[in-house]
Order: C-alpha cells, then structure tokens, then sequence
C-alpha cells in the first residue's frame, strides 16, 4: 500500500467548485512505517492500494481523495466535517450471496434455533410458540446448527411430535438444505408411506423404514411449498429490517437471493420508501429447461419495470441455479465419498445433483444467449466440474463479455475448475467464485467431518485463487452465517471454527490470505459481481460516496482482532444512514 496523493474530479473540470462539501472527514495519515496513537486512514481499495488521510464528497459522490492539507482546502462555511479521532474509513462492504430478505423474515416471524446448544433448549422454544399459536397454523423455526447442538443431531420425530400439540411444524437447519418435520407435517404431503420416493431429495428413513422426520433437499421443499407466504405487510416489514442490519454492519450492497413474490416486495419497496442500499437479486430458475424460461421471462419483466429507476439502488443481478447440496447433508455432489464421520452419523455416499445435469446445461446456454448472468450453487468437486465446463461451452457458442458467471460456495474446485476458470475470466469475465469464509467459522466444526482431514485444508481456496490470478468475492449466505462482514474478513486470513471440535486449525492456514485482499473481496470484487465496479467498491473520485467507517484499521491491527471491529457509521450515496450510539 501506499499513500494517496490528492485526486479529485477538479482536475478534468477546472470550473467545477464545491459549494457543499458534505460528510467530509479529516484525519491524520500514516508516517512511514509509524502509525501514530490518534491516526486515521481512508483504505481506498484503489488499484495500487492506496491510503490516503481524507475524502471530499457533494451530491452522493466522492469529488476528492488525498491529504489533509489539500482536503482541508475544499471546507467552507456550510461544510459538514466528520471528524473521525482515530476511526477509520473503507468503501461500503458488499455480500455477494445472502437469503437476506428471507433470513430477516425468518428472524422476525419464525423461531430462531441458531443458538440452541442442546436438543433440550430446541425442544424449549419450540414448545413456548407452539402454545401461543391458533389451532393449525404452523409452528416455523430455522437455524439448528448439530455442530452447535451438544448431541450432535436434532430433536427425534417422536420428540418434536410431543411439543407441538398437533401443529404441523418444520425446522430448517441451518445451511437451509434441510429440515426436521413432525407426523402432523408428513401428514400433509402423504410423507408417511415407506415407499415414497422424491428424485433431488430424500425422505431419511429409520431401520423400520419409517421416515424419521429428517427431509433434504427437494424433499423439504415439498413442505416449504405448503407453507403460507408472508404477507405484503410483512414484507415490506422485513425489507426495512434488512436495511438497518445492512447499514449497522458496513454494508451497502448485498446481491440477495430472490422468487417473484420477493423481487415484487422490492419493486413496491423502491416505489414507496426507497431503497438506500444497492439491492442486486438472483432469480430462482427452478431445476429444468421450462422453469429457466419462466425465471428468463420474468429476468427481462424486472429489467423493464426498473429502467426508469434512478442510481441503480435495484437491479438484477441474474438466474440462480442450485446443482448440488451441503457438505453437510453430504448432498453436495463429488468425485469420492464424503469422509467417514465420528461425530455425526450418518451414510457417506458421493451426493447427487439437484438438476439433471443436461438440463442443467440446456438452462445455462438458454440464459446465456440472452444475456443473462447465472450463478450457480456448487459445492463439491464434481458439481464445480460441471458448472465451469457448462460455462465454457455456453460461452463458446454465444460469446459474451462481462457476464460474470459466478460459482457459489465452490468449496472444492479441482485442478481441472481452476484452468478453466482462468480462461474464463481473462477470456469472458466470466467463472468468478462467489465465497463465504465465514462458513469455516460458523460452519466450521462440520465441514471438517464432512471433507475429511486432508481436503479440509483446501476448502475455500483464497490463496490459490490469488497464486492463479483469478479474483473472487465474499459473502455470508446468511441466515446461514451472520451477515457480519468483519467475521469474512477474519475467517479469510484465520481460518479458524468456533468450537474446534476436530482441532483449532482443521482447514490449516495454506490458503489463507492477508487483510488486504480479504478487504477486496468484500469490495471492489463484489461490486464486480454486482456490476457495479465503476460506481461503487472503492474510494475514488467520481464513484459513489458508499462508505463504512469502523471502531479501528483493520491494516493495521492483528488479526484476532478483526472479528471484533465495529462499524461506527454507514453512508450510503453521500448519506448518513447509521451512526452508532456514543
């Protein structure tokens, strides 16, 4: 890194003068290799890395960067000065893979099991709503975590049939790949007979082949789909819950996982409230050809319906295909069979995908020809395999530039996934992973027992990524994980999980990467996977004023301390749209 020389948009327009120079800040900048008690820094995450000591801003953008002296000049007497006394400034964090507008709709209306830490104070919650609930509503709760959870499982059928009072209940795990159900649930969907059989999913069965409650994949869908949707009301309520936890954190971007009902809460929420956040959402696809030219219509419907919008606060990021499962599940689809599990039984097996895979590829040549970016949930090995060669034959045939194509999660891409995707993104743009290091915290007393000792230590493999030159973005694909980004950053140079139940180091320190490019990829390269690299992502001239300011320098810090910072305040577009409470 280095220091910032002043850069300002006066340089191309020797005219143009500041009349108000709103949320300027003033700081004190590093001294060689000395970073002084009260200093401050603004990371601008520019192509050299810069720091520099201040920014200038009016009208939502930043008009000037570099030192105090020459910012200093620009205040006049309706200039707000922000002065941050040791604080420190970085571009807005962006999450390039998060169920947000589900996940707050879920904490706001549903049981939240993300911290019960025994099948007992599962049982406890669950009994509390279901006594308060009128007769056939559905008792609904997410986040058990079994790597959390002292027995390792969740409640048995007979268990949480005995807290429920009748109700048809259903709890997602925490990776939301699967769901524990009571008899009143099955009931519904004629789950109870041994026979049934759902292709994409499984019913687990017990050794009387019983269904034990336990459904994965596209078998909890079927219950999912029973389930009635939020209200309007509640999702307008949640759409205000998702900006505030996005503005407490840093964040001023998120490209959020989406079906028509929620692309329609956003679209009523621009009109009426307004967004203050760039709101990127994936479409669900569906899993065959002619669910991919539904989702296709209604890609081309949003991109008309939000032309006339102003400053991009909505766009459409693409079509979301999910390929494969959780590691966890051991429904992710791989080359080998997943590591034997002491601490969690279950069958091995290799996992499957959730589409066919020439219908897969069929979908991703359809979006493709029309322009169309596709992300796709891939997590093991075989599933990448067969999404970057999707990629690369649809490209092929119907050349495009600055799609962006991304594969989501890519925990174990293969020697063969890496040559390829080198090509595509020099060639194509084309083939970046859309990651969540989180997950090796949050995650990260499962994953292990799932991959096996010697794979674990290449999960995720940022260091690799960079040694290849290839870029990649972060996120938290929360409710799975916390949305907080500081956590990210962390876990990309830690590599650390939250209990150690295989050990404090399973995935080893190998593809760890430092501060700096774990702060891009919260960045200026998720701005790239929102389409937004020009306007947002970094902190120059001529770019949005999208910015987070934070309780320290995470440059300058040591590393178990990142987790531990705190956003003191957020803009977004020149705005002040958090500010902690002194």
């Amino acid at each position: 890194m280095g220091s910032a020389p002043v850069r300002s948009m006066y340089e191309e327009r020797p005219d143009y003068r500041v009349d108000v120079l709103a949320r300027t800040n003033v700081m004190t900048a590093w001294l060689g290799e000395v970073c002084l008690a009260r200093s401050s820094a603004c990371l601008t995450v520019d192509e050299q890395d810069h720091v520099a000591q201040a920014l200038a801003i009016r009208d939502g953008k930043i008009v000037a960067v570099g030192t105090d002296a020459d910012i200093g000049k620009l205040i006049g007497p309706s200039t707000r000065v922000i002065e941050l006394a040791g604080r420190t400034v970085t571009p807005g964090m962006i999450d390039t893979h998060a169920h947000v507008l589900d996940g707050l709709t879920a904490e706001l209306f549903k049981i939240d099991l993300t911290t019960a830490a025994s099948v007992a104070e599962v049982l406890a919650r669950v009994k509390a709503e279901a006594e308060k609930l009128p007769a056939g509503a559905w008792v609904q709760a997410f986040g058990w975590n079994e790597g959390v959870i002292a027995e390792h499982h969740p409640p048995s059928l007979a268990e949480l049939d005995a807290v429920t009072a009748g109700h048809p209940a259903l709890l997602e795990n925490v990776t939301h790949h699967y769901a524990m159900v009571n008899s009143a649930a099955l009931a519904l969907v004629g789950f109870q007979s041994g026979s049934i059989e759902i292709k994409g999913g499984t019913i687990v069965r017990g050794a009387d082949g019983k269904p034990t409650g336990l459904l994965k994949e596209k078998a909890q869908d079927v219950l999912l789909a029973v389930i009635p949707p939020p209200t309007d009301a509640q999702s307008h309520q949640a759409i205000q819950a998702v900006l505030g936890r996005l503005h407490s954190l840093g964040l001023t971007g998120v490209k959020d996982i989406v079906y028509p009902p929620a692309w329609n809460a956003y679209m009523a929420f621009e009109k009426s409230d307004g967004l203050t956040a760039h709101i990127c959402p994936l479409m669900w696809a569906g899993s065959t050809l002619d669910s991919a030219r539904v989702t296709l219509a209604a890609i081309q419907k949003g991109r008309s319906d939000i032309a006339s919008f102003p400053g991009k606060d909505l766009t459409v990021c693409g079509a979301k295909i999910l390929l494969d499962g959780s590691a966890m599940g051991h429904t992710a689809w791989r080359n080998e069979d997943y590591a034997a599990n002491p601490h969690f039984a279950g069958p091995a097996g290799r996992g499957y995908p959730l589409v066919d895979p020439d219908q897969y590829q069929a979908m991703v040549k359809l979006f493709n020809a029309a322009g169309v970016p596709v992300g796709t949930h891939a997590i093991g090995d075989r599933a990448i395999d067969l999404v970057v060669d999707s990629y690369a034959a649809a490209l092929k045939e119907s050349p495009h530039f600055g799609l962006r194509h991304a594969i989501i999660h890519e925990h174990e891409p293969t020697a063969h996934a890496l040559e390829v995707m080198q090509q595509l993104q020099t060639k194509y743009d084309a083939g970046i992973p859309e990651t969540q290091a989180s997950f090796l915290y949050y995650l990260g007393d499962s994953l292990p027992g799932a991959f096996g000792p010697d794979q674990s230590q290449h999960i995720m493999p940022f260091a690799t990524y960079r040694k290849l030159g290839l870029i990649y973005s972060n996120g938290s694909d929360f409710p799975v994980t916390s949305i907080a980004p500081q956590i990210g950053l962390w876990a990309s140079v830690a590599r650390e999980p939250l209990k150690g139940v295989y050990g404090q180091h399973p995935f080893g320190t190998a593809e760890s990467v430092d501060i700096h490019t774990a702060l891009r990829s919260y960045t200026l390269w998720s701005a790239h996977q929102l389409f937004l690299d020009k306007e947002t992502g970094s902190l120059e001239p001529g770019k949005w004023a999208d910015l987070a300011i934070w309780d320290r320098n995470p440059y300058a810090i040591p590393t178990a301390e990142l987790k531990g910072m705190k956003c003191t305040m957020t803009l977004y577009k020149g705005k002040v749209v958090f500010e902690a409470k002194p």
